[in-house]
């Protein structure tokens, strides 16, 4: 699982690239800078004839299954939000929150009741529609434990819901900020269909692998093996929500192997490459078929230190390493300048960053000073530091993946220079997340990635009474920190909710249970007979309604 793709795990998303709020978030300038992709070389087509045609989306990421109670990786639960399902509000391109499903609400003076008012033309795409009994069948679903819903997280402080209309349900919650993120997030279930599943059943139903039911743009149309999935654009999706999507169909295929799917694009077998590796970024944009695009996105690359580890146990010998890392040169070596160095877990991509945190520098002699002033020094020359006995040398893993691969070797070289040895694993995916994530906690230092959500509550990675979850894989307790993170979601003023993430993210960039690396960029390539793309934070799938290929390009389904 934790390869090219994503992986949603517990209440944390894994970023694409390793083993997922109510505000307006600046969101950086995209490949094209018009946003769109309409070459001068294609003829130009009036609007009215734009409608038809197959686009086939290729990734390197499986997608077993669109059960959005179970599913764990980024390409599943874009398909959710933006092709199969509904959720009840959504964000547009600048991060403002909008109505969806819920075409107005209600929330009471002291922030503990809201009231969602649904529209009444969503159909399921068995014909019956979808109403107030669907969400709050969600609801109960997600809440409860027999589910194990990987982001139980973003309703924990919502408690109750009653049904007051087939279009209108109401809900019980306790104050705190950000609350309608979560309903950005989660595809409503419809109760006719799921309704009478046991809980432990819902994961393997057929539901999620043979037979989705959705309300979305796209019908679910088939699934042909485990290497593609088809739909049908909805033509009863309600033109206040976007309306019939312009092309006839759309097809994801998963091609693991980049340099086949590179392929398949110069080609035709694929119009959109998701996710297009840095290195294959040259050769796409020297094609004259071909364009590349790239959005900003919420994924970070980080190295986990297991402070459980002697080396690691000091913050000091942490700090240490992390000033031993040329990060912008991982940057620029690894992912051809992609991607915007962090000191911290807030990107520019989120209202509260901060440009300027307390950063550790690339500075190798600060470095070697401070291992030295430790106790960490070479007394017999042999280029690793010791201190009572033990060694500065530590094992570094990670999963198959070719950016974190290098980074690893580079990281490997750079850190010889301050006095530690790092040996390099690669673990596949089926053993890399229990090595990490189990109780045991079996790895030293890990290069990881995650998905920031939009509402950053990062309990679940520091929190002292989480020592023993799977996301608390550092094993850090900082007591200070503890009631910074519990106020931070229970802070309504923003400008306090400021000075709260100011004082969490200086507090991890002075302890550094991870090291910070980069937030990333992302790429995709395209072909040219792709018209009406534009890429931003919410990721690729964001604007499919306005999608349509050229008809000089089309061919039969």
């Amino acid at each position: 699982m934790w390869g090219s793709g994503s992986i949603r795990l517990g209440t944390r998303r894994w970023g694409r690239t390793s083993l997922g709020l109510i505000a307006t978030v600046a969101v950086a300038g995209c490949g094209d800078p018009a946003g769109e992709t309409e070459p001068e070389a294609l003829r130009p087509i009036p609007a009215d004839q734009r409608a038809g045609g197959t686009v086939i989306v290729g990734g390197r990421t499986s997608i077993p299954t669109l059960n959005p109670l179970v599913s764990t990786d980024f390409e599943p639960a874009q398909i959710q939000k933006h092709v199969l399902f509904t959720t009840m509000v959504r964000f547009d391109a600048e991060q403002r929150l909008q109505p969806y499903l819920a075409e107005a609400w209600e929330l009471n003076r002291d922030s503990t009741q809201i009231v969602f008012h649904l529209r009444r033309d969503v159909k399921w795409h068995d014909g019956l529609p979808t109403t107030a009994h669907d969400v709050a069948f969600t609801f109960q679903t997600v809440k409860d434990p027999e589910v194990a819903f990987p982001n139980r997280g973003w309703f924990d402080l919502w408690e109750a819901a009653e049904v007051v209309d087939p279009f209108t349900i109401r809900f019980v919650l306790q104050p705190h900020a950000d609350f309608l993120f979560g309903w950005s997030q989660l595809a409503i279930l419809p109760e006719h269909v799921l309704g009478d599943v046991p809980a432990a059943e819902l994961a393997g139903h057929p539901f999620g692998t043979s037979a989705p039911v959705g309300n979305g743009p796209f019908r679910f149309g088939e699934r042909q093996g485990s290497d593609r999935w088809v739909f049908q654009a909805n033509a009863e999706f309600p033109g206040e929500l976007g309306g019939r999507p312009l092309v006839d169909r759309l097809v994801f295929r998963t091609v693991t192997d980049a340099t086949t799917l590179l392929a398949e694009l110069q080609t035709g077998g694929v119009h959109f490459y998701l996710d297009l590796p840095p290195a294959q970024m040259d050769r796409v944009a020297a094609e004259p078929s071909l364009q590349v695009m790239t959005r900003p996105s919420r994924s970070y690359t980080f190295i986990a230190w297991n402070s459980k580890r002697p080396q690691f146990a000091d913050p000091v010998v942490r700090r240490a390493l992390a000033m031993g890392m040329n990060r912008q040169g991982l940057v620029d070596a690894v992912r051809n300048g992609l991607g915007t160095v962090t000191a911290g877990p807030l990107g520019p991509w989120h209202w509260a960053y901060d440009p300027a945190p307390e950063s550790l520098p690339y500075a190798p002699d600060s470095a070697r000073a401070a291992l030295e002033r430790a106790g960490w020094q070479d007394a017999d020359s042999d280029g690793v530091r010791a201190r009572d006995g033990t060694e500065l040398r530590f094992e570094l893993v990670t999963n198959p993946n070719q950016v974190r691969q290098d980074i690893s070797v580079i990281l490997q070289s750079q850190l010889a220079e301050v006095g530690a040895r790092v040996d390099l694993l690669t673990m596949e995916n089926a053993a890399l997340g229990p090595a990490i994530t189990s109780p045991e906690r079996r790895f030293d230092a890990a290069i990881l990635g995650f998905e920031q959500d939009w509402v950053v509550d990062d309990r679940d990675l520091w929190a002292c009474g989480r020592i023993a979850e799977p996301y608390q894989f550092a094993s850090y307790c900082n007591p200070a920190l503890d009631p910074v993170l519990d106020s931070i979601p229970r802070t309504l003023d923003r400008d306090v909710r400021r000075q709260l993430y100011r004082r969490y993210n200086h507090a991890i960039v002075r302890d550094q249970p991870f090291t910070f690396l980069f937030f990333e960029t992302v790429a995709a390539g395209l072909r040219r007979e792709l018209q009406g793309v534009r890429l931003d934070a919410r990721g690729e799938l964001a604007g499919v309604l306005d999608w349509w290929v050229h008809p000089d390009f089309r061919t039969a389904p």
